[in-house]
């Protein structure tokens, strides 16, 4: 499931319209409506306020992200030796060559 439709479902389970959770996060409702359709994605600020709002961990939103490792693991097992850790690699350098806080 997307974030998008993770943030959707949360917020038609706590039986709120668009406009309220945009009130709580302190955005517009079109922000909200362009969140859950995914056309846009919320900030790292905005999704801290997310998961106060509705209680929940950061990691419910990025568990797709842990089916991809688990993926990875299984490929490694179909990869040539050292393909799979040279691609780690790479991830890693590009995260370290990302600024580390928003300017």
């Amino acid at each position: 499931m997307i974030l998008g439709t993770k943030i959707r479902k949360l917020r038609i389970q706590n039986k709120w319209s668009q406009e309220e959770l945009a009130y709580k996060l302190n955005v517009g409702q079109t922000t909200v409506s362009n969140f859950e359709s995914s056309k846009t994605i919320p900030d790292f600020l905005v999704m801290q306020k997310v998961c106060e709002i509705f209680n929940i961990g950061l990691d419910y939103f990025i568990e797709k992200d842990k089916m991809v490792f688990r993926e990875l693991e299984v490929l490694n097992n179909n990869l040539p030796e050292g393909v799979l850790e040279n691609i780690l690699k790479r991830i890693e350098l590009l995260e370290k060559s990302l600024p580390s806080e928003p300017n």
